[in-house]
């Protein structure tokens, strides 16, 4: 999926007119490799919102837990230690910056081993419990875009516009492979591939916060579609719910045009 730029408006007043309802709360969820943050960010920044990403707060707790000499494996000491971070999101230069507890963890969270923490503690029903309530903390203080695997379904289940995206595991593998490889990581495109799927069997086998679409999100395969076909998709399905919210009630809610599709 090819990421070529496009022109976003600044201005926040045309922003709003746009999309008419600022405060707006949206959600990304699907399996890695599918553009989630590249997405996420981007319509962030086009919509006036705060971006979020959840996977970050998984990737700062094995950080945190490595650092501190915690088993990834240790529930209850994790828990504890999820319970006395505080998160802050950003954006510096027009990318996601991550402080925890005031500290800047941006790269240090994004190395393969942190990847893989992030897989143990997120199947940890105590830090799920903590993590997920402050998310929701995060949520409440405005218009957010926040993606992740379960943001639709457990944290934000009533959000505004929800989204699924997907795309086949050789796809998103390359697209991951290409994205080590630019910083420098040797994988090969095989163990990639062969990592995604055994993550995607966890994600979605694990018994707390499985990945699954969520209810009333809309699907795309972003397989052979480019972040700019993908996030003309989006922006289309957020302009549609911003105009059915101002509409008045048609006896079904404004929550009508909300209906999974594959696009």
């Amino acid at each position: 999926m090819g990421d070529t730029s496009s022109e976003m408006p600044k201005a926040t007043a045309q922003v709003r007119g746009r999309f008419g309802k600022k405060d707006l709360h949206i959600t990304i969820d699907g399996p890695a490799g599918t553009g989630k943050s590249t997405l996420a960010l981007r319509l962030a920044q086009y919509g006036g919102w705060r971006y979020i990403d959840s996977g970050a707060m998984y990737r700062a707790a094995a950080f945190c837990a490595h650092e501190q000499g915690t088993s990834w494996t240790d529930e209850p000491a994790l828990t504890r230690l999820c319970t006395r971070l505080v998160f802050e999101f950003s954006l510096k230069d027009g990318q996601p910056v991550v402080h925890v507890n005031g500290r800047d963890v941006t790269h240090v969270i994004r190395t393969q081993l942190m990847g893989e923490g992030a897989s143990h503690v997120g199947t940890l029903k105590g830090v799920r419990e903590v993590l997920v309530r402050k998310q929701q903390e995060l949520g409440r203080a405005g218009g957010i875009v926040m993606e992740g695997r379960d943001i639709g379904t457990v944290v934000f289940p009533d959000a505004d516009v929800k989204f699924y995206l997907d795309a086949s595991p050789e796809a998103r593998g390359q697209r991951r492979w290409r994205e080590l490889q630019g910083r420098g990581e040797g994988a090969s495109l095989a163990e990639v591939v062969a990592e995604l799927r055994q993550r995607d069997h966890e994600d979605r086998t694990r018994e707390v916060s499985p990945l699954r679409v969520p209810e009333a999100a809309y699907y795309i395969d972003t397989t052979n579609l480019s972040i700019d076909e993908v996030f003309a998709l989006m922006v289309d399905k957020i302009k549609s719910f911003s105009v059915s919210s101002r509409e008045p009630d048609s006896g079904q809610g404004k929550r009508c045009l909300k209906t999974t599709e594959s696009l």
